[in-house]
């Protein structure tokens, strides 16, 4: 039977449109629910510190209660093997096939994304992913230990270390590599800090990472508030990224 044109335009307009499948590749992501997270540190909380603006945690204040949309988060970091499947000519510094990739512009992380019909994670998504809603340095808690996260010399398997994972299941965010954002690096909301990089097109990187112990290992590298600025062309060793996925508003 057909139905005339106009029908159909009628049935379109009252019908529910049909439900949109879930992407597959969210299996090996985590969901962020909707909801507020502790953002930034306090002017209380005692920090180390060295040497410059950048590392003595001033740009990462006033601490502050933020809310945000649902989101989804890579469980682990994007892998050597994964990204070779984007860019199979890569020259990169080579490395096991589930081992975190690595030595990455901002560009190319973030084109990475793009291509698993993905996105880099805001610095503020990443945060919220990192420390939840008691608002953690490290993801196991307040106190620094350089045996529960891959502070070592070279970068390992990703999921390696369980103690650095948080309770949601995402690993590998206070150690093994650093890892890119989406954002822009500017001040937070509140704040009074002035920093001369602030609008001059860096983008943040987050976490710590392997190597950090040649600077005689530095615990402020390694906190999840740790908010460092970089050009998005620059090439760190240790430095990769991990993906994100905003869903669809659903319909009401």
């Amino acid at each position: 039977m057909k139905f005339p044109s106009a029908l159909w335009l009628v049935l379109a307009l009252v019908l529910p449109a049909p439900a949109q499948a879930a992407p597959a590749f969210l299996k090996d992501m985590v969901r962020i629910p909707a909801g507020k997270f502790v953002l930034g540190l306090d002017s209380t909380d005692r920090m180390p510190s060295f040497m410059s603006n950048t590392t003595s945690s001033q740009n990462a204040r006033p601490r502050q209660t933020l809310p945000l949309p649902e989101f989804y988060i890579d469980r682990y970091e994007v892998t050597y093997g994964e990204f070779l499947q984007f860019k199979p000519k890569a020259a990169y510094a080579e490395g096991s096939a589930d081992h975190p990739m690595r030595g990455v512009t901002w560009y190319e992380a973030e084109a990475y994304c793009f291509w698993v019909g993905k996105r880099l994670p805001s610095e503020l998504e990443w945060e919220k992913a990192a420390r939840g809603s008691q608002g953690l340095l490290f993801v196991w808690g307040n106190q620094f230990s350089a045996e529960n996260g891959n502070f070592g010399k070279t970068p390992k398997r990703v999921g390696s270390f369980p103690m650095d994972k948080t309770p949601e299941g995402v690993f590998d965010l206070n150690g093994n590599v650093s890892e890119w954002t989406g954002s822009e690096y500017a001040p937070y909301p509140g704040s009074d800090f002035k920093d001369p990089l602030y609008g001059k097109g860096l983008r943040v990187i987050r976490g710590g990472a392997y190597n950090k112990r040649e600077h005689g290992f530095l615990e402020v590298f390694a906190t999840l508030t740790f908010r460092n600025p970089a050009p998005p062309a620059l090439r760190s060793w240790d430095t990769g990224f991990r993906c994100a996925y905003s869903p669809a508003p659903q319909k009401k």
